[in-house]
């Protein structure tokens, strides 16, 4: 099971280092609000790409779980969970949560 602070935790933690790599100090000081993708936001096409796979594994790690983030259900979304750091955190736990078998 992942929490909402765990999940923004994860979502904050991976945008902070790709920050320090990309050299976008916008995303090392991200909150719940920040834009991921989309007008007036940190990261092009690659790097959401590149948070996606770096999230997938963080929750392998975290949680014991093999998700992924970017499926067909996740793009056809009216509101993009890919749009703010917000919804990145809900969509983790939902993805999570439908990958975890039931105890």
């Amino acid at each position: 099971m992942l929490t909402r602070p765990q999940a923004l935790a994860l979502v904050l933690r991976r945008l902070a280092l790709l920050g320090r790599e990309l050299g976008k100090p916008q995303l090392e000081q991200a909150n719940e609000e920040t834009r991921l993708f989309g007008e007036a936001a940190a990261l092009d096409s690659i790097g959401l790409v590149t948070l996606m796979a770096d999230l997938e594994e963080d929750v392998r790690a975290a949680c014991g779980v093999s998700v992924h983030l970017a499926d067909e259900k996740a793009m056809s979304r009216l509101t993009s969970p890919f749009r703010r750091v917000g919804l990145l955190a809900d969509h983790l736990i939902d993805v999570v949560e439908k990958s975890t078998p039931p105890a």
